[in-house]
């Protein structure tokens, strides 16, 4: 890193054009952002975790095939600081050989978190990193023990603000709060940036110690044992995501959990739709709930409440397809159409985050900005997963139909009587009639 510092210092001294009194630089400007970004950076302690980040931000850039021929380019960094007999770099065959491979991944779009660098020093593997925005509060509800420099996670207390919707697990490690790095800090310095940012949200960002399937990440499990901590123990999944896993692989098919899909990429990648145009999937009627002429979003929340607590509800073995124009429901052992609903008359759809299973949608008798009668269809699927990927395909389907989709956050436009029911909904899409705001 040194050497490729002082190499480009001699490249991109400034000259003057004197007829325009201009100060012009070489076009290495690029490589001194990369590399003022990457010794400030206080997640990567060592020279192998500081040139692992600098190459991730060279294929974000989509510059690593410069930084190459840059350090091929400087004789004196070459002799330096890289072997004649092992190093590549110091054979001009093999060099040309591994310039063109680098052109070629070049051509990749690349999307890597570059936040996510706490564990460069020790592996190239990373486990996931997510970042979260907390209520403002005087506490999170979280304990945690430094190990090796990592703030792990303890215990979360139950109620507490990080315990909501699971998104603190215990593993977890805390990496940043309001952007500043925890990795080797004191245990004091939470409550110092507490103080500090009182009054505001709370930014933080956690390490998972485990995957969508609950498997721990290798180097997070040294961690865990090191503080006395139980790893999880893996979910089983259930037999339509076991089914989707073997037709992917037949397929030669990689497809990425939910919860890793970046928002540019939930168009290709949820729901996958078959040769027919339409995404189909075999779920479990619960039944219906009334709304009358109120078809607003929040009353998701209020039917699958009373369709879940009542002791009369049904359990049909149906499929439901997501096609061009509208959702159809079929029962699986007749193949009859029980229900068909155009987009147009769907006013809203979501789950509830303590029943993550369950997802409804509410339809109207006419078209929803029209319909004086609303009922709201609930559904169960065997795999959380799945039902998010269902209520997915709904949203897309609204916009086959040129209608707008609006993804403002639900506490900046409702009303405070209307906050804690819309708190407990984790997806929910726009009603076209303006009647409630949207959640995804």
């Amino acid at each position: 890193m040194k050497g490729c510092r002082e190499m480009i210092d001699q490249s991109t001294r400034a000259r003057t054009v004197p007829q325009f009194r201009v100060t012009q630089f070489m076009g290495w400007t690029w490589c001194y952002h990369l590399l003022d970004f990457v010794k400030e950076c206080k997640k990567t302690l060592t020279d192998q975790g500081r040139g692992r980040l600098f190459l991730r931000a060279c294929l974000v850039k989509g510059q690593l095939s410069c930084a190459v021929r840059l350090l091929r380019s400087d004789a004196v960094v070459l002799a330096t600081y890289y072997d004649s007999n092992s190093s590549i770099l110091r054979n001009d065959i093999l060099t040309e050989i591994f310039l063109s491979l680098v052109e070629e991944v070049q051509r990749i779009t690349f999307r890597l978190n570059l936040k996510n660098g706490s564990f460069l020093d020790e592996t190239w593997e990373l486990a996931e990193l997510r970042d979260y925005e907390f209520v403002p509060c005087d506490a999170l509800g979280i304990h945690f023990q430094s190990v090796d420099e990592h703030l792990v996670v303890t215990d979360v207390d139950k109620g507490s603000v990080a315990a909501e919707d699971r998104k603190v697990q215990k593993g977890d490690i805390l990496d940043e709060m309001f952007g500043h790095c925890l990795k080797g800090v004191r245990k004091s310095k939470v409550k110092e940036l507490f103080s500090l940012y009182r009054g505001i949200p709370v930014y933080a960002s956690f390490i998972k110690a485990t995957d969508s399937y609950g498997h721990v990440h290798r180097h997070v499990l040294k961690l865990l044992k090191k503080a006395d901590i139980k790893p999880p123990t893996p979910r089983h999944r259930s037999k339509e995501a076991k089914r989707q896993a073997n037709r992917d692989s037949q397929s030669g098919v990689s497809r990425k959990p939910v919860h890793a899909i970046l928002p540019e990429e939930e168009l290709d990648e949820i729901p996958v739709h078959g040769p027919g145009g339409k995404a189909a999937y075999e779920v479990f009627y619960r039944g219906m709930y009334p709304l009358r002429g109120d078809g607003r979003v929040d009353r998701i929340h209020d039917a699958v409440g009373a369709i879940v607590d009542s002791e009369e509800k049904t359990m049909e073995s149906v499929t439901i397809a997501a096609t061009e124009t509208s959702i159809v429901v079929t029962c699986k052992s007749t193949g009859k159409i029980l229900m068909e609903h155009s987009y147009t008359e769907i006013s809203a759809c979501g789950r509830r985050t303590d029943h993550m299973t369950y997802f409804a949608y509410i339809a109207g008798d006419t078209t929803c900005n029209l319909a004086k009668n609303f009922i709201c269809h609930v559904f169960e699927s065997e795999d959380p997963d799945e039902a998010k990927i269902i209520l997915c395909s709904i949203a897309q389907g609204f916009e086959r139909t040129q209608w707008f989709l609006l993804q403002q956050p639900v506490i900046e436009t409702v009303r405070t009587t209307e906050l804690r029911c819309l708190q407990q909904m984790e997806v929910a899409f726009v009603d076209r009639t303006g009647r409630s705001t949207v959640i995804l």
